[in-house]
């Protein structure tokens, strides 16, 4: 009788250990970067490229949990990076329905940094997570970093096209038309940056978009209005409660205002108009920010010398300047200017910047903002 006993509870001791661990995302374990829709305990929606879930496991794998707000169509659908101890280790494809991705982390004795990173632009489709399950193993809250940087911009905030690498004409032609498989905000130049000074990363950015007004001359949806939105997304407006509080805001907007002077018949950009919406958008984001510091960047895709005569670049900057010093008189927080160097071939996606290219445009970024943050 006693040994009966004795193989029930061993039985039962075993099954036990084995029996699946269910972390829903209101887990406090789960420390979240960006911008995430925590209303909904078991769905937590987002976004944003750049978002990350991050928190630390120990054990051999785990699953988690994700599913797309889309169509499912290839070239509009999320993709996602597993960092797992700094190095990327694993690319998740988003789904239009649940499911469970197995992860391999094979750290039974010792805790490893596990980051789940959106790749992927806001308009692919808004991703959920539904947590994760694993059968042996133990989570911890990450740690928080004492930086924070927010960064707002575009396309090459984003990495549009960043992953392909094409000859400028005649030896290849980069006009390919967007694939978010070929995306990857993890290695554009906001992220790289923020992991060079080791600050937490916050991205507000969408390709296409402008000041006043986009690159197909549309003025709905500009960066100033999606701003404040959780969901930059047409139909899904919720406001933002601004909750990451950066240290340092670095701004990169305006170049898609200058998309409409392409072309035999071009509609050139008014200056008053983006300097007036330029400056009025800095107003609302020192109010929501008033401890923050401001960058605003300008350079890296305009020239002077295409289209020929227009000197795009100069007007660009010389605008941008004018922004910095009005907003230097009437708003309190401190500002800087930066200008990136031009992109070289070859190129990216619909001739954006490589991954070389944002490597590089985050080498020049660094010095100057450690040195403008004292870090």
């Amino acid at each position: 009788m006693s040994r009966i006993i004795f193989l029930v509870f061993v039985l039962s001791s075993f099954c036990s250990l084995s029996q699946t661990v269910e972390i829903e995302p209101s887990s406090d374990v789960f420390k979240y970067v960006g911008r995430f829709d925590l209303s909904n305990s078991k769905k937590v929606k987002f976004a944003h490229s750049g978002n990350q879930i991050e928190f630390k496991f120990k054990g051999i794998y785990f699953e988690i949990g994700l599913s797309d707000v889309s169509s499912g169509d290839i070239e509009n659908k999320n993709f996602f990076s597993i960092i797992i101890n700094g190095n990327v280790k694993q690319v998740i494809e988003g789904t239009p329905y649940l499911k469970y991705h197995k992860i391999e982390v094979n750290s039974p004795d010792s805790f490893c940094s596990i980051e789940v990173f959106k790749r992927t632009e806001a308009f692919c489709a808004v991703a959920v997570f539904h947590g994760i399950k694993y059968r042996k193993g133990e989570l911890k809250k990450q740690t928080l970093k004492q930086r924070r940087i927010e960064w707002v911009g575009d396309s090459f905030l984003v990495g549009y096209g960043n992953l392909v690498s094409i000859d400028s004409p005649p030896k290849g032609n980069p006009n390919t038309g967007f694939h978010s498989i070929n995306q990857d905000a993890y290695l554009a130049f906001g992220a790289i940056t923020s992991r060079f000074l080791r600050a937490d990363f916050s991205c507000v950015g969408y390709s296409g978009k402008g000041v006043y007004r986009n690159f197909d001359k549309s003025e709905e949806e500009t960066l100033p209005k999606i701003y404040s939105m959780l969901y930059p997304n047409a139909g899904l407006e919720k406001e933002y409660d601004f909750s990451f509080n950066p240290h340092l805001i670095v701004i990169k907007i305006g170049t898609n205002d200058f998309g409409a002077e392409m072309g035999d018949f071009p509609d050139m950009t008014d200056s008053l108009r983006f300097v007036t919406t330029y400056l009025k958008f800095l107003q609302f984001v020192t109010q929501k920010n008033p401890q923050a510091k401001i960058v605003l960047a300008v350079g890296g895709g305009l020239t002077d010398y295409y289209p020929q005569g227009l000197q795009r670049l100069s007007r660009y900057k010389s605008w941008v300047k004018s922004v910095l010093l009005k907003a230097e008189k009437n708003y309190s927080n401190t500002f800087g200017f930066f200008e990136f160097q031009p992109q070289n071939p070859p190129y990216g996606e619909d001739w954006h910047p490589t991954v070389l290219s944002q490597q590089k445009f985050a080498n020049e970024i660094t010095p100057y903002l450690r040195e403008f943050m004292g870090w």
